[in-house]
């Protein structure tokens, strides 16, 4: 019998499938660079070559997409397309819309690189070591996993909730749900303040203020956020230390061990902060948006890394991983972020924003409180039935002018990072969270709305009144 030497349709499809993948992130990855060389260089014809390519990449990568996503997109681009259609918009309009929410894409794309010294330099470990025996303590599991998720995240974005939760299991306690709150949480706080993330990336590219100049409040939201997170599970804590006093037994760390990992731990605070401090200081001294600043610093600083400890071979294989690896697996996010920009867009020629503004100043008058918690609420309530945040966050940063509710720039700035992040937490289509649900084999309704819904409700009302009383 002669045997059967033909490929199998799969077996001739998985190549092909690779191989797209691999151009596709090489062009986002290159649209990222476009940006950077559109900051430097105002040219038109490079204007009109990211449109193109953004638009490319739309059309291929929006029929791969499946689920939600590619529904909200559709109907995005769509919409987008119908509104500038009948408004007549110039072809100019058309392209300067695929390009409003490029600074999303490449910080996206380069904020990442910024894991790589963490992830090569051996410091997860090191933070196992140290904290093994302090993971046992009920609280101290809750709100270490939060707030160790909150400054990892600053800087490694989503990164954070995977090395917080492999730092878990280092702890004899064994209830999802408390992990759960305590990393998406944590997670969804460094939203408010990070300039890591594309909430942050969107305001400042749209409203005429400075990282710097929010940054504090957002912070002082941030902490509020604990307090409420704690008050919120203290039932679950309480009931987590009857049980562990049951069974009370201490694991002992090698001290030389520990001694080691405290010293790494110090090393990896000291490379967050200088992170920080870099951008900080390069913000003050410069010209450049904070969006640029971030994409560089992530660039130069873990190759310069990498360099001076003898890694630069790993640099170039974790740089060549993230192009042909991780950018392809970003593509849902890439897209969705370009079409909501592309509508919202749109929007603005209908005279929506006015419109939106009217009715909010009938409902409420002068009572500024009633319409941020307003503006809060519906970014949250449209996060729980599927909706990307970004989604409701670059209509609002687009179309409403902040004065014309009454409140400063710096106040309607805050108000959408915190209902970004809190938002982002009861998402059912957070990244955090399905991860989450995916470790800890739980329901991702249970993850995302059940266990969150009292603390994301009480922060949308917290969040105004915070603002209000500080005055911003």
């Amino acid at each position: 019998m002669i045997a059967q030497t033909s490929s199998s349709p799969a077996q001739k499809t998985a190549p092909t499938l690779r191989i797209q993948e691999k151009l596709q992130g090489i062009f986002i990855g290159l649209l990222a660079c476009g940006y950077i060389l559109l900051q430097f260089f105002h040219q038109h014809w490079l204007e009109i070559g990211l449109s193109i390519i953004i638009g490319l990449i739309i059309v291929t990568i929006l029929p791969t997409l499946r689920g939600s996503t590619m529904v909200v997109s559709v109907v995005l681009l769509v919409g987008g397309i119908i509104l500038l259609s009948a408004n007549r918009a110039p072809v100019q309009e058309w392209l300067a819309g695929f390009r409003i929410n490029l600074t999303l894409v490449a910080l996206f794309i380069f904020s990442p690189l910024l894991g790589i010294p963490i992830k090569i330099g051996g410091y997860v470990q090191a933070l196992k070591s140290v904290f093994k025996e302090k993971m046992n303590q009920p609280y101290f599991f809750f709100l270490g996993s939060s707030i160790l998720t909150h400054i990892l995240g600053t800087v490694l974005n989503i990164g954070s909730t995977a090395i917080v939760y492999h730092l878990s299991t280092a702890s004899k306690i064994r209830v999802p749900r408390l992990l759960a709150d305590g990393i998406s949480r944590g997670f969804g706080s460094a939203i408010f303040w990070s300039p890591y993330f594309a909430a942050m990336a969107l305001v400042l590219s749209q409203l005429p203020i400075t990282w710097s100049s929010i940054v504090l409040p957002a912070i002082g939201l941030a902490l509020i956020s604990f307090v409420v997170s704690l008050l919120i599970d203290l039932p679950i804590i309480r009931q987590v230390t009857a049980e562990d006093n049951q069974d009370d037994e201490e694991e002992i760390v090698h001290q030389t061990a520990r001694t080691s990992g405290i010293k790494k731990v110090v090393e990896l605070f000291s490379i967050l902060l200088a992170i920080m401090a870099i951008v900080l200081v390069i913000e003050r001294l410069s010209n450049f948006g904070m969006v640029v600043i971030i994409c560089l610093v992530s660039l130069v600083f873990s190759f310069v890394w990498c360099m001076l400890a003898g890694k630069t071979g790993e640099y170039v294989r974790e740089l060549r991983d993230h192009t042909f690896l991780s950018i392809p697996r970003m593509k849902k996010e890439v897209v969705l972020f370009l079409v909501a920009g592309f509508f919202s867009s749109a929007l603005s020629h209908v005279n929506l924003g006015t419109f939106f503004v009217e009715q909010l100043n009938q409902v409420f008058g002068s009572f500024i409180i009633g319409k941020a918690c307003f503006l809060s609420i519906l970014v949250v309530l449209s996060a729980m039935i599927g909706l990307h945040p970004i989604i409701m966050i670059s209509i609002f940063v687009t179309t409403i002018q902040p004065e014309l509710i009454g409140v400063s720039n710096a106040f309607f700035a805050v108000l959408l990072l915190g209902s970004f992040g809190i938002a982002n937490v009861i998402s059912p289509a957070s990244g955090a969270n399905n991860l989450l649900s995916n470790v800890l084999r739980a329901d991702i309704l249970d993850v995302s709305i059940r266990w969150n819904r009292n603390y994301v409700f009480a922060m949308a009302i917290i969040l105004p009144i915070y603002l209000q009383l500080i005055r911003l």
